[in-house]
């Protein structure tokens, strides 16, 4: 009896002491910390909350989540002196950096930095993005990074798998984002377009689509302005805006004699829905005080087309030429198929009044959105948007009447896409030597891998040594200006959360070319 009692105890010891196992595995949380990625498009000096690396604390769905305590990191290889504060914030399940709320930071130092915070987890996906404060006197080249050691949740540390991710942010003179989707009743933003003032105000233009769409979608031209060389910018302008019909695809050019700003864009029907009696309209507008006030918009459409279906100007950057033409090209769909061509339009009046080029058209079938630059001996050199994974480039001896046949540029892969083309230097303007820049997604069939180039012989080769990438991932159209002091301002879509955020990029010609080639004023 006693044995038969003894029995049934250690059987009620064992199933309450099951239970009690189980009860406390549920009350502990099943944590999976990893490291999801590490941006490595470049930072800009001074900015604040630049992004390094973002961690993801995942629970398990059947446990309770828990609390995070800290997480310990360090600064890899990131000098001292370039971070002014370390600081992690959690964004719950989005991945997308928001600052609401702070988990903890901390000064930069040597070797493990912990950071303490008390952070309530949710079930599944737990997102911390780690960010460093940026110096304004961090040197252009110089290249932040991090590791993430470990985690604490409930107070039990816990190692990272994998303290490293590929990969770190090289710090340029500038690099911030200046729109994004949603921002000031936006659907999302699309078309950049840079030029600076002659003095030296940065100007710039884009498509503010309220629905993400293209013509004929309702589109408003915006603008945004820097006097400090794009360290901070103004509110948006609203330079063009048509209500329920569209305005967009903007090309900017300042006109040296006068120092006005010209405006090109389209407006109304779509490219493909065009037809001579309801036709993608050529609009320009002007501004006389540095892009803070703009003209009302002129439909000059009438003085370009002649019997075509469609024209539109390329976006980004038209030309003004020694003599004082403004050209810039058009591109045309001559009837009702679906095929383009390229002529060039001309001002000499400033912008005023327009004319196009009636000459043989470059003869690239399925060319569009190409960009003009004059080169030292008086020939200008289109760059033509093609198919077939490389851009194609044609040279006019005769002013813009005809063109030479389009060849393919094979050290330019192209994914069929806008690019920017504009001169830098020239030794006819008292410089050590002739410059021009080109800028476009590297990739023969996707919109990603946006490069930066530097052509030292009027745009014969563009070397690979003379290059540099901006944004290895989805990139789109991007849009290039040369600075008062010499430097250069790249202003560009990028892919990173959406189609597109547009991102404002200032950087020397020394980094350009890694110290190979330096600018040296007049």
């Amino acid at each position: 009896m006693n044995i038969f009692r003894t029995g049934i105890l250690v059987i009620i010891l064992f199933l309450i002491s099951s239970c009690d196992q189980k009860k406390d595995h549920e009350d502990v949380a099943e944590i999976s910390p990893y490291i999801v990625t590490q941006p490595s498009f470049p930072a800009g000096r001074g900015n604040h909350n630049e992004r390094i690396m973002l961690i993801n604390i995942k629970t398990g769905y059947e446990s309770t989540p828990g609390v995070a305590n800290a997480i310990t990191l360090t600064i890899g290889n990131t000098p001292k002196s370039v971070i002014e504060k370390v600081i992690i914030y959690y964004t719950k399940g989005d991945k997308k950096l928001n600052t609401n709320n702070e988990f903890g930071q901390a000064n930069p130092t040597e070797g493990k930095i912990t950071i303490t915070g008390t952070q309530d987890l949710k079930q599944g996906h737990n997102y911390f993005w780690i960010t460093y404060n940026i110096s304004m006197d961090a040197k252009e080249g110089d290249v932040i990074d991090a590791t993430c050691e470990s985690v604490t949740v409930n107070n039990q540390s816990q190692a990272m798998p994998n303290p490293e991710f590929p990969g770190n942010r090289e710090i340029l003179m500038a690099h911030k984002v200046l729109y994004s989707g949603g921002d000031y009743g936006s659907g999302n933003y699309r078309i950049p377009a840079i030029c600076t003032g002659l003095d030296g105000t940065l100007i710039t233009a884009a498509d503010k689509r309220i629905d993400p769409s293209d013509l004929p979608g309702n589109i408003d031209i915006t603008i945004r302005r820097s006097t400090d060389n794009g360290d901070t910018w103004s509110e948006p302008i609203i330079a063009a805006d048509f209500g329920s019909f569209g305005a967009s695809d903007p090309a900017l050019v300042v006109d040296k004699n006068t120092g006005a700003i010209i405006l090109l864009f389209a407006s109304h029907s779509g490219l493909f829905a065009s037809t001579p009696s309801n036709k993608i309209r050529f609009n320009v507008s002007r501004s006389v005080d540095n892009g803070f006030t703009w003209s009302e918009p002129k439909d000059l459409s009438d003085q370009i087309y002649s019997s075509w279906h469609a024209a539109w100007v390329a976006s980004g950057s038209a030309h003004q030429l020694r003599s004082g033409r403004i050209v810039a090209v058009a591109g045309v769909r001559p009837d009702e198929s679906r095929t383009l061509k390229n002529h060039m339009i001309y001002s000499d009046d400033g912008g005023e009044s327009w004319s196009a080029s009636m000459g043989t058209p470059n003869p690239a079938g399925g060319g569009d959105e190409s960009k003009i630059v004059e080169l030292d001996n008086g020939d200008l050199l289109m760059n033509i948007r093609s198919s077939g994974g490389y851009r194609k480039t044609s040279i006019s001896s005769d002013g813009g009447e005809t063109w030479s046949p389009s060849k393919v540029h094979s050290q330019l892969v192209d994914p069929r896409v806008n690019a920017d083309l504009i001169r830098y230097t020239s030794v006819l303007d008292g410089y050590d030597k002739s410059r021009l820049l080109f800028s476009n997604p590297r990739h023969p069939s996707q919109r990603k891998n946006l490069h930066v180039y530097l052509s030292t012989d009027e745009g014969a080769t563009w070397p690979a040594e003379y290059s540099k990438r901006i944004y290895a991932d989805l990139s789109g159209y991007s849009s290039l200006t040369k600075l008062e002091d010499g430097t250069i301002g790249l202003f560009y879509e990028n892919g990173e959360f959406e189609l597109y955020q547009l991102y404002f990029a200032r950087f020397s010609l020394s980094w350009l070319t890694d110290g190979k080639d330096k600018y040296l004023s007049k």
